[in-house]
């Protein structure tokens, strides 16, 4: 991805400091070399030549930087003068850029148009034609020139294996350089006209003196080199001549590249965009008149058979330049990562190319207006015995979306029908535009190539004035089906509000506002579009209401229990570079900058360059119609906190951990836990409330009328008919809130004495202990049972035939057994019957699944006997007839066989390790199933979660060799 992004370099060009062919060679052919000498790149080199040649206009009132060649106002220009020179008229902008095709070199088959590479007297030349006929080695190819003979060509397969051309030294000693002599008909990279326009104000950063061209002469392309201009043409020696020509811009264009790594010819298009600062207004332009012929609103095609761009090997170490260099061209480019897409088998046919069927979209936008799109998927499986999976990231399309700067891009998924979402896609430029896209998620998600316009334009705003866009929010609230909303950032530090309405079709401005005194630089909605928070290079954050059809401006929520932290570093802040939401909503993250003139130029200012600070958004105002009373809860034990302000925070808490009702969210609830942690210590009483009243929403279908003594009476025996994400839920809960402080061997025992606590206390702590061995002894015997069925029904199969790496295979069988006949009377009836089925599988179960009895100690080889499903102990091994000290082992979450000494998995919830994955479908069952057999087994590869919390695992490491890194 870096090669590429640095191979389409926006426009950014430099004039060789020297003169030599090796040089220029290297310079022009930037883009296959681009990988491994980042220094020598097209960025780094033309850092100079840009502060110089650039003019960087800082508007006051946005304090934006407009990179831009621009010319006088004071002169008078009219097209062309005296001496028929092309001028610039007054009060004109000019915008050079250019944009990297390639195309990709096929197998060449009869009737392909393909140009020859002829040398005619000292000329090179490139002469087309069509394959008439072919065999292994050679082509006939009819010319369409007249006078040319029908000719064999040789195919050069050898030309495969060329990583760099020596194409320019190659037209100065009049030798043919090492390149294919035949390739694809390519009529594209034309010079625009307006190139003349810019001559000594920026162009020849993009064509240099002595660079590599071709020209369009006799129905041929000729090889030559530039050598300046003349007028309205450019001066042009031709290979093999002595003087230079002067030809028109429009048929010269700059000498494609052979790029061996990628197997395609690289072809540059130059741009030169003449604007006026001429207002405009709301522009709407309706999909159905989008075609794949206007370039501006659809993908540029790509070949399907070109591969995907995959990761390398080990890169060398980068030196300061090259690292200079990288930082400058990252600093150029816009990312955003769409929504997390699943593919099922509602949408059709799976890719059998793909690696996995759920993953994602990034887009990258850059200087060029161009937006690029790559498909990243989930990999096949999650290991931490080896340092990487190779994971494909696939160029899959290009869209011209703005003329200027690409400045913010916000991605939202939008679907009345679940089964057929539609991806959004919301852009805005440095002109002030900002554009809605809709995407073909079908053809986005599936294929390995785009074929057509995959984006179609809903609606485009041009506002009145041409401030840039900072930034960007999509939201498309699950309530208000058929409404999108955006927010727009502006430089000027305004922020503007849109509403479109998806039936209607109708996009309504909602309001401008003056929000900040400075570059917006941070937008997130939170609470499904109920509230918006907005930060700025003025160091300010602030929260707003969306209601009825317009923002207001509350208070930013300054309520908040349990503050901790030291706040002697809030004065030196003194910018926002942006903020973001946490998974709950709960909290808002800000990057701030310091004021390096107020720190300590010792030691603070060299290491403290910039601070992530929290606020707590649960306390946010939204809409509460009434007021609440806790009974039993003090209320003034909890400083600074109202009624009103307790109401908030249990509406809102309550809310966030109804998101994770949804199977595709992530359970991620560190903000929620926090937020609950905080009351804990000074409202507990406040803390039970809420979870009782969420525990009755979906464990007793709400009855605001029990008891918290029924409600923990009752749940236990409820758990069968509630699905597995709720008990994760609980199960996370209980051990690191309510169960915080009790040790997790307290938990694991039979007897749960608690020392050090009143008798009162020993009681609740009781409940909730059972709570979650009632929970946990659920979703083992569903694990087990899902284990079983799977085995019968590959034992009803002639060909079960093991293939690992075909999806989830059945493990720990043997253990599984064993725990049965320990734990034999408190399971269920239809447990007993399949474990009784599974047995009589005894002879031929090992052809069936992994079956171990006999497990041996990993330290002394001692056996080891099966006590229990969380730890194990040998027996040691005899040392001259004596018994040697016993070994603990700890036993897998999953399989409960005995988990190796290789790097495991690790549950930083329940503390336990896993050596092997559960199946995905264990993680989705709604109830304790009536037939396990009518379960279908998931074709999706496990993830790495645990069975009895639904978190992410990790690998467990020592805290000084912990990285910041995640698994």
């Amino acid at each position: 991805m870096c090669e590429y992004f640095l191979s389409i370099n926006f426009g950014e060009f430099s004039i060789p400091s020297n003169s030599s062919h090796e040089q220029m060679s290297r310079d022009y052919l930037i883009g296959i070399g681009c990988g491994s000498d980042i220094q020598d790149s097209i960025l780094s080199k033309g850092t100079q030549q840009r502060q110089k040649k650039t003019s960087n206009r800082i508007t006051e009132n946005t304090g934006i930087a407009e990179e831009q060649l621009t010319f006088g106002r004071n002169r008078d220009f009219s097209g062309q003068d005296a001496n028929n020179v092309c001028r610039m008229p007054s009060g004109k902008v000019i915008t050079t850029s250019t944009e990297i095709s390639l195309i990709s070199c096929p197998i060449f088959k009869q009737d392909s148009l393909v140009e020859v590479l002829k040398e005619v007297g000292s000329q090179r030349v490139w002469i087309s034609g069509t394959i008439k006929y072919m065999n292994a080695t050679k082509a006939l190819v009819l010319f369409t020139v007249d006078g040319e003979q029908d000719e064999w060509v040789k195919l050069n397969p050898e030309s495969d294996e060329i990583k760099s051309s020596n194409f320019l030294d190659g037209i100065m000693t009049n030798q043919a350089p090492l390149l294919p002599n035949i390739r694809p008909s390519m009529n594209l990279g034309y010079l625009p006209k307006e190139i003349v326009l810019a001559v000594h104000h920026g162009v020849e950063e993009i064509l240099r003196i002595q660079q590599a061209v071709e020209a369009w002469l006799g129905n041929r392309w000729v090889e030559g080199v530039f050598m300046g201009f003349n007028g309205h043409g450019l001066r042009v020696k031709l290979s093999g001549g002595s003087g230079c020509v002067t030809l028109d811009p429009s048929t010269v264009r700059l000498a494609p590249v052979w790029n061996g790594d990628l197997k395609s010819w690289q072809v540059t298009l130059v741009k030169v965009e003449v604007e006026d600062s001429e207002m405009c207004d709301v522009v709407e332009v309706k999909s159905e008149n989008l075609t794949l012929n206007n370039p501006h609103r659809s993908f540029s095609k790509l070949g399907s058979d070109r591969e995907p761009l995959k990761k390398g090997g080990d890169s060398p170490l980068v030196t300061a330049g090259q690292y200079a260099s990288r930082s400058a061209m990252l600093s150029s480019l816009v990312v955003a990562w769409s929504p997390v897409f699943r593919l099922t088998s509602e949408h059709g046919p799976l890719s059998p190319n793909s690696s996995s069927n759920n993953g994602a979209l990034l887009a990258v936008g850059g200087k060029s207006g161009n937006i690029s799109f790559w498909r990243i998927h989930e990999p096949q499986c999650y290991t931490v015995e080896h340092d990487s999976v190779p994971v494909d990231a696939i160029l899959i399309g290009l869209l011209q979306a703005h003329k200027g700067w690409i400045t913010a891009i916000s991605w939202g998924l939008y679907g009345a029908d679940a089964s057929n979402p539609h991806f959004l896609l919301a852009t805005g430029s440095s002109d002030g535009s900002v554009k809605i896209w809709q995407g073909d998620a079908d053809v986005l998600i599936k294929f390995s190539a785009v074929n057509g316009a995959s984006f179609s334009l809903l609606k485009e705003v041009i506002p009145i004035t041409s401030v840039p866009v900072s930034t960007l929010s999509l939201a498309v609230p699950v309530k208000s089906v058929g409404t999108i909303l955006l927010a727009i950032g502006k430089g000027s530090g305004s922020l503007e509000l849109w509403i479109y309405d998806v039936s209607s079709g109708e996009f309504q401005n909602a309001g401008c506002y003056d929000a900040h005194d400075r570059v917006v630089t941070g937008l997130a909605w939170a609470f499904d579009g109920c509230c918006l928070y907005s930060c700025s290079q003025d160091n300010s954050v602030r929260s707003w209401i969306f209601h009825g059809s317009g923002l207001y401006e509350v208070p930013f929520p300054s309520s908040s229990p349990n503050v901790k932290g030291s706040n002697d570093l809030l004065n030196v802040f003194d910018s926002c570079f942006g903020l973001t939401l946490s998974p709950g909503n709960l909290m808002v993250g800000v990057a701030r900058s310091f004021d390096t003139d107020l720190l300590d130029p010792m030691y603070q200012a060299r290491t403290q360059k910039a601070a992530v600070e929290f606020f707590w958004t649960a306390g946010q105002q939204l809409k509460v119609s009434s007021v609440g009373r806790y009974p039993g809860c003090n209320i003034e034990a909890i400083p600074g906190l109202s009624e009103s302000d307790l109401a908030l925070w249990e509406s809102n808490i309550l809310w966030s951990l109804e998101q994770y009702d949804n199977i595709g969210k992530p359970l991620i609830l560190w903000d929620v836990i926090a937020a609950l942690s905080a009351f804990m210590e000074s409202a507990p009483k406040f803390v039970e409330l809420i979870l009782f009243k969420w525990l009755s929403n979906w464990l007793l279908r709400g009855h605001p009328d029990l008891s918290i003594e029924k409600i923990m009476f009752h749940a236990p025996r409820l758990l069968s008919k509630i699905d597995s994400r709720h008990m994760h839920l609980l199960n996370i809960i209980c051990r690191r809130l309510m169960l915080a402080e009790v040790k997790a061997d307290i938990l694991s025992s039979k007897h749960h004495e608690l020392g050090g606590v009143d008798e009162a206390e020993n009681e609740r702590l009781k409940l909730w202990i059972e709570l979650l061995i009632s929970s946990e002894r659920e979703l083992r015997e569903r694990l087990v049972g899902f284990t079983f069925s799977v085995v019968l029904s590959r034992a009803s199969c002639s060909d079960a035939i093991l293939h690992p790496g075909t999806g989830w295979l059945p493990i720990g069988v043997a253990q599984m057994e064993q725990w049965l006949a320990v734990n034999h009377d408190p399971v269920q009836d239809q447990l007993k019957v399949l474990g009784s089925e599974v047995g009589d599988l005894r002879r031929r179960i090992s052809t069936i699944c992994e079956y171990v009895v006999e497990e041996k100690c990993n330290f002394c080889s001692a056996s080891v006997p099966f006590v229990s499903p969380e730890v194990a102990f040998c027996e040691g091994a005899k040392v001259n007839g004596i018994v040697d000290q016993s070994h603990r082992l700890a036993r897998c979450a999953v399989s409960m066989q005995v988990c190796p000494i290789t790097p495991l998995w690790f549950c930083m919830c329940c503390l336990r390790w896993v050596s092997k994955l559960a199946p995905h479908s264990f993680f989705t069952m709604s109830k304790f199933p009536s037939d396990f057999r009518s379960i279908p087994l998931s074709s999706a590869f496990p993830k790495p979660s645990c069975p009895f919390c639904g978190i992410l695992l990790q690998r467990l490491l020592p805290e000084f060799l912990l990285s910041a890194s995640p698994v």
